[in-house]
């Protein structure tokens, strides 16, 4: 099973209803939003795995701060129950996305309808679930952080080359397509 399809399902219903009701949106929409986001945000921390300068901050981040416990309880996470370091999305978001984010959130809400604030708003949700799964998966031994560049390029290119709607939405932000 590839990461997005453990992320998509870890995102069960319940998941989607608690997220729609935080971002003020219904479960549908969200649910779209979140299958347009999950591969850009997989990209962009792709991106930063590949770069030699930053790839060590991020096996430190995943190392030191994400251990899993968000994607597995994601109704702790989303409740406040977890550690600060593990769920701050907006941080996660400033060093994978930077200043293309105001970018991310434009095309995103394009490509799904929803308005800008709310894009604003789900990303920094979904950023700790992402970086969760990817710590838990390296401290299995299932992903070695020196492939993760390659892998979650993989993932992404995977999920542009499904939709081209995604395809579109990937390449616009992250660049490549």
């Amino acid at each position: 099973m590839s990461l997005l399809d453990t992320l998509n399902q870890s995102l069960g219903d319940d998941t989607v209803n608690q997220i729609s009701q935080r971002i003020g949106a219904s479960p549908d929409q969200t649910r779209t939003a979140i299958q347009h986001a999950l591969p850009v945000i997989l990209g962009a921390v792709g991106q930063e795995a590949a770069d030699p300068q930053r790839a060590p901050g991020l096996q430190q981040a995943l190392a030191e701060d994400h251990d899993g416990s968000v994607i597995d309880d994601p109704q702790a996470y989303l409740s406040g129950a977890m550690p600060q370091k593990a769920t701050d999305g907006q941080g996660i978001l400033d060093h994978i996305l930077g200043d293309r984010q105001p970018a991310a959130h434009e095309a995103i809400a394009n490509k799904t309808g929803l308005d800008l604030g709310k894009i604003a708003s789900l990303l920094p949700i979904l950023a700790p679930i992402v970086m969760s799964l990817l710590g838990k998966q390296q401290r299995s031994g299932s992903l070695g952080i020196n492939d993760l560049g390659s892998i979650l390029s993989g993932e992404t290119n995977s999920a542009a080359n499904s939709s081209s709607s995604i395809g579109d939405l990937v390449g616009s932000i992250l660049g490549g397509r």
